[in-house]
């Protein structure tokens, strides 16, 4: 089974490739038709970030690491029936609860987002093609009420959270669940150039509508703030994608309708706020006078928080440029799917 998935991180790369106009195996030529044409068949996913999502998901599935991850899974406990309802923020946002279930021996029910519900079904596919033995272990549904599941991972807005979390606890079904969440950044003005424009892949890659997509950046008094909008010209890729486009156009006329200060570049607004959660096109920022009072108000909110990108700041900090690229072993949330599934497969 590690075999097959192994393959498909060689698969990704050669999809990867072909974006790039480069050599692509022959073992893999009888996908690239279904994949090139339903893939453009997305409107939120551009070629861009395909290639970023695929890179990422090449480099991780290797043996070792998808060892590492699985290692001390229940695979020979009884199978449980997973309903994964997956998110559709990103590409192949839902794999790795795919992934976690699959390789830990159990059956998977799917419901996709309507946002996200091509790549899933191809990855399928090509899995089945490796190792037509799980097929018989996987399900699509478009209603999940219908369905029979021993359990449930599932993903969505703070809303859909406060709906799951209701749902499932009235049919005592044990699940895992995750809300929304927000990522940072905290500069301090010793950064470089090169530290900059990998920020702005942490705030742009994907449109800024992954939990790991840095929504709000801290900022010293007397910080230039335009450094922030000149660097994210390197990521300007986002201009080609007109739902984005229409979310900057959108926001823009109600901060000037309703008379509030912003900077702008053609695709980013910079906003000074205090809250957290910022639209998509928006990037808040927040000045700050003591690291250390920043640090307490931070850990203040730290449980909505998926990642801080900085140098130097706190010692879970993330690198600037590797918010989307988390190790196969980080968990969304910091919640061990791997150790919620073996406690569903030791239930009697």
């Amino acid at each position: 089974m590690i075999k097959s998935f192994v393959n498909l991180g060689k698969l990704l790369l050669e999809f990867k490739n072909i974006y790039k106009k480069k050599y692509i195996n022959t073992y893999f030529n009888k996908f690239f038709t279904e994949f090139k044409i339903l893939l453009n068949k997305n409107q939120w996913f551009l070629k861009e970030d395909l290639i970023i999502s695929f890179d990422y998901w090449s480099k991780v599935l290797k043996r070792d690491k998808i060892e590492y991850l699985i290692k001390g899974s229940c695979r020979y406990c009884k199978k449980k029936t997973v309903l994964v309802i997956m998110p559709g923020n990103i590409p192949m946002a839902g794999f790795h609860d795919f992934l976690c279930v699959i390789l830990s021996g159990n059956n998977i029910i799917i419901k996709l987002s309507e946002k996200d519900n091509i790549i899933i079904p191809i990855i399928c596919k090509i899995l089945i093609n490796e190792n037509p033995s799980i097929k018989k272990r996987i399900k699509f549904t478009k209603n999940f009420l219908k369905e029979k599941y021993d359990c449930v991972i599932a993903t969505g807005s703070n809303n859909a959270f406060r709906y799951f979390n209701f749902f499932f606890k009235k049919k005592n079904i044990p699940s895992l669940i995750r809300k929304n969440k927000i990522s940072i950044s905290v500069l301090q003005g010793t950064e470089n150039n090169n530290d900059l424009l990998n920020l702005s892949k942490d705030i742009l890659y994907y449109y800024g509508r992954g939990c790991r997509s840095v929504g709000k950046i801290f900022i010293p008094y007397n910080y230039d703030i335009n450094l922030i909008l000149k660097s994210s010209y390197s990521c300007q890729y986002v201009r080609k994608n007109n739902k984005y486009m229409n979310n900057y156009k959108y926001y823009k006329s109600i901060f000037k309708i309703n008379k509030i200060s912003f900077l702008k570049n053609e695709f980013l607004i910079l906003i000074k706020e205090k809250k957290y959660y910022n639209p998509i096109s928006v990037l808040y920022y927040e000045y700050y006078k003591n690291l250390k009072n920043l640090k307490e108000n931070i850990n203040n909110f730290r449980k909505n928080i998926q990642c801080i990108v900085s140098k130097n700041f706190v010692k879970e900090e993330i690198d600037f440029g590797k918010s989307q690229y988390p190790k196969l072993e980080e968990y969304s949330d910091k919640i061990n799917t791997i150790k919620f599934l073996n406690e569903q497969k030791k239930l009697k």
